[in-house]
């Protein structure tokens, strides 16, 4: 989330939430009602009774609870920043969508009224309606790595079938498509717009409990281990270690972090709900693009503080090399010299008291040369020194 300099503080938020409703102010900060009120409990600012804005609206005038001060004699920062203006036009323009889709969104037709089924709720009844393929240890049909990702007993397939074609068709007119990620058996809902997906699933309450034999399952143990001394090619009969109760109750989930679901109820079923859940997703939708978005931020953020660093600590690396041959050079350069006027001495006390000869002529132009060689502002080599390290024979 981009943020603005600086936090509100505790007083402004108080005079916020005692102007408009928390369910207004909290957009703001891109929080839902609940968040902001949470926080105003946790800094003791306190919220406007339930039926204050009605009160309001019907013209009465309302007293402010105070703000009561805090034991601390500091100021306590709320943390909290608005959104820029383009953030709040954009979740705008969401709930505006979002209130759309669920105005627009029909319960779920009878059978006898239904419609064709989507092309890919068409493919999953056939595949999940098969007879054979389904694992014994779980009455749960399920090929997310083939179709639509629905896990559900075959008794509750019809209705899962049904939620699933009306909820698709009411998000592709709205700018969505479904897709099926083979490779990692999941169902994703992508929004065209930003290219935003979120995995999708439906799923069925399936309690499972500890299989107790039963008194026909013991005789056919018995039988099997009377007989199988005698005939080795019959089989050990299959008795399942837990049974599985099927209870109709389907659950929608959607997106992982963030993520929502919807499930069924004892009062309201998902076929009645299916506008909230329409809209919860387009609402879904934008907050994860919108994480997407800070996340991106958050990574282009530090992909800079690395280069920084990297260069930073780049040209100091480079900065000390330099500067430590720059000692060298200075050190072979005062050397050099000490070199040549160690050789001038010698040649003149050698003259001083004539002691001048071929070999000390020799000894003195090598030094002399050697100096040279070391001297970093004379460019000559060394017929010996600067010549490759000779190779050890093999053997030696």
């Amino acid at each position: 989330m981009q943020k603005t300099e600086k936090s509100v503080d505790r007083e402004t938020l108080y005079n916020e939430v005692w102007t408009e409703p928390v369910v207004v102010v909290a957009p703001r900060y891109g929080l839902s009602d609940v968040g902001l009120a949470k926080i105003c409990r946790s800094l003791a600012i306190p919220l406007p009774s339930r039926g204050y804005w009605a009160k309001v609206k019907a013209g009465r005038i309302m007293r402010r609870v105070p703000l009561p001060e805090l034991k601390v004699p500091w100021s306590v920062p709320t943390r909290l920043v608005k959104l820029p203006t383009e953030q709040l036009a954009g979740r705008e323009a969401t709930r505006k969508r979002a209130t759309r889709v669920r105005k627009e969104t029909a319960l779920v037709p009878l059978p006898e009224a239904a419609s064709a089924p989507h092309p890919l709720v068409l493919a999953a009844s056939r595949r999940l309606r098969k007879r054979h393929g389904w694992t014994e240890s779980s009455p749960l049909r399920s090929a997310p790595n083939e179709v639509l990702n629905l896990s559900v007993t075959k008794g509750a397939l019809d209705r899962a079938l049904a939620i699933t074609d009306s909820l698709v068709k009411v998000l592709v007119k709205h700018g969505f498509a479904f897709e099926i990620d083979v490779e990692n058996r999941v169902t994703r809902i992508k929004w065209l717009e930003t290219g935003t997906t979120m995995e999708f699933s439906l799923t069925e309450h399936v309690p499972r409990t500890q299989h107790v034999v039963t008194p026909a399952e013991e005789r056919a143990q018995k039988r099997y281990w009377n007989r199988s001394r005698l005939d080795s090619s019959m089989s050990y009969p299959q008795i399942p270690r837990y049974d599985f109760r099927p209870t109709g109750i389907l659950t929608i989930q959607v997106g992982r972090w963030p993520s929502k679901s919807w499930k069924d109820t004892p009062k309201t079923q998902l076929e009645r709900r299916l506008g909230e859940v329409a809209g919860g997703i387009v609402t879904l939708a934008q907050e994860t693009h919108a994480k997407e978005q800070e996340e991106e931020r958050r990574k282009a953020a530090h992909r800079r503080a690395v280069d920084q660093y990297e260069f930073l600590t780049t040209r100091r690396a480079n900065e000390i090399r330099r500067f430590e041959q720059l000692e060298t050079q200075v050190s072979n350069w005062e050397q050099a010299a000490r070199l040549r006027a160690y050789a001038e001495v010698a040649e003149q006390r050698a003259r001083a008291f004539g002691q001048i000869t071929g070999e000390l002529e020799d000894w003195l132009a090598w030094v002399r040369a050697k100096a040279d060689w070391l001297d970093p502002l004379v460019l000559v080599s060394d017929s010996i020194l600067d010549a490759p390290e000779p190779k050890r024979p093999l053997g030696y």
